[in-house]
């Protein structure tokens, strides 16, 4: 992981309202997208109401960070590493804060 991370120090053309904007929707809306994605399930009975850490997990899913098999496809097809791994490295680095920010709020709606 430190490899494909360390090409996205040096840069990339990417630009920073790319970035500003996958990060956005990454660490914003997409959670947002799965309380309503969990919440509907609870309502049309696909998920037990009482087991709130499953629950969890789902809405949980929705916050983590981008796979570590996206970096691995580009350097196997030998095509955008470095936009790839700038992208990543801006969507670790948010996520150590956003992550921890979105756990505290799942476990306050679940609670």
């Amino acid at each position: 992981m430190g490899a494909n991370l360390l090409r996205g120090l040096k840069g990339s053309g990417v630009s920073r309202t790319v970035i500003i904007g996958i990060i956005g929707v990454r660490n914003m809306l997409l959670p947002l997208i799965g309380i309503g994605v969990v919440k509907a399930a609870l309502y049309l009975g696909l998920v037990a109401s009482d087991n709130k850490f499953y629950q969890f997990v789902l809405m949980l899913q929705f916050a983590v960070p981008p796979a570590m098999a996206v970096g691995t496809m580009t350097q196997f097809f030998q095509l955008g590493q470095c936009e790839t791994s700038v992208i990543m490295l801006w969507s670790y680095v948010v996520a150590a804060f956003s992550l921890t920010l979105w756990s505290t709020l799942f476990m306050w709606i679940l609670s």
